[in-house]
């Protein structure tokens, strides 16, 4: 018997016939209607647990065929894959069921409709489509943390960097480490490790929108993917997951345990959009900025710009960041404190999209140093109130 929580899209123009299927599934199933084609998209879009739809091939505004071609070049998995049955009539032709079957319709239904014939379809592809969704989802989680796996990493991560270049925003790409995770192991064996590792995972996962997604890529390492998030907002983010898992404590026989996270950063506005580079050079590339933040004092975050050499030289050059009290501050364009003012005050309201993207390195490095300092002070001030 299907679940009562089996969710059904019906769109078709004529009530009479949405109707009719409806009373043919029962109460059985949660079900949805739509009168055209675009109706249906959206309510697809905004519904999540809808497992199967019913579409008819001819109505206005955006017809049988236009819908299940948007349905199959959805970049959203779950509506891509979705089981679609199209509803024909005995006088349409077979050139029109072999055009749905390119598209990729999933079966088709003719009217006068037959209650068994509808009852058996929709058993059988909700069914079929709950096995594959729980066979995915057994696949693509890491046993230990519960975060998705490699695999699912690099789809999820072709399709953000394919959705940013299309729409012509930017996304970013976040490599997280455990410091001395191989140390911490050796000391305290890999019961205990695996215990801080699962709890960074958890604190990881709860720091990101439903939206994007943290994968779990070897011991201690992770990687997180920010859709539509500027370098400036992802490295806002990598300051919150830092300060927040430092801040653990971890009890082993009544020894206190902290660790160190180093975050290296890449973001699609540090790569020329000419150049259309493929998800896996992200990764590289916020790799390399993780290793240069291991090496670095507190474990800083490091974007991969600033281990660029060309782009450092042109930072050095064209935006510097010191201003000294006796300069003629009109000699200075973006570098000028009034601009600076308005720039910091547009991060305090939000307006993120107000600053000049070549100004976010200037902003991004005194920010760097005063989210070192609030960290190091925050830790003296709670170690003096220990004591």
């Amino acid at each position: 018997m299907p679940s009562h929580n089996t969710e059904i899209l019906i769109v078709d123009e004529s009530s009479k016939i949405r109707a009719t299927i409806a009373e043919y599934l029962g109460d059985d199933y949660i079900i949805y209607y739509a009168t055209d084609g675009e109706e249906g998209w959206n309510l697809l879009r905004s519904m999540e647990s809808i497992s199967l739809v019913f579409t008819d091939m001819d109505m206005p505004v955006m017809d049988g065929m236009q819908l299940l071609q948007k349905i199959r070049g959805a970049d959203c998995e779950r509506i891509a894959n979705i089981p679609v049955i199209m509803i024909m009539t005995g006088a349409e032709s077979e050139e029109a069921k072999n055009a749905s079957l390119n598209l990729g319709a999933t079966d088709f239904i003719s009217k006068p409709f037959d209650k068994i014939d509808i009852l058996c379809r929709t058993r059988s592809y909700t069914r079929f489509n709950q096995q594959i969704a729980n066979l995915g989802k057994k696949a693509a989680y890491d046993t230990l943390t519960g975060l998705y796996s490699n695999h699912m990493l690099l789809d999820f991560g072709h399709k953000t960097i394919s959705f940013a270049n299309r729409h012509n925003i930017d996304a970013s790409v976040l490599y997280v480490e455990i410091a001395d995770i191989d140390n911490l192991i050796e000391t305290h064996g890999s019961k205990f490790t695996g215990t801080i590792v699962s709890t960074v995972a958890g604190l990881l996962e709860s720091s990101v929108r439903e939206e994007e997604l943290v994968a779990h890529i070897d011991d201690g390492r992770f990687a997180i993917v920010l859709s539509q998030t500027k370098a400036f907002m992802a490295h806002i983010v990598a300051s919150r997951v830092k300060e927040a898992v430092e801040d653990l404590v971890f009890d082993i026989s009544n020894i206190k345990v902290q660790v160190s996270l180093a975050l290296g950063l890449c973001s699609t506005e540090d790569i020329d959009k000419s150049d259309k580079i493929a998800f896996e050079e992200y990764c590289v590339h916020a790799a390399h900025a993780l290793a240069a933040s291991l090496k670095t004092p507190n474990r800083r975050i490091v974007r991969y710009d600033e281990i660029h050499e060309k782009k450092i030289e042109d930072k050095k050059i064209s935006h510097p960041v010191s201003i000294h009290a006796n300069t003629d501050l009109t000699d200075y364009e973006h570098g000028s404190l009034d601009v600076y003012a308005e720039y910091f005050s547009s991060i305090l309201r939000g307006d993120y999209s107000n600053i000049p993207p070549e100004c976010l390195p200037s902003l991004i490095e005194p920010l760097e140093s005063f989210f070192e300092y609030a960290h190091s002070a925050m830790q003296d001030n709670k170690t003096a109130s220990a004591e």
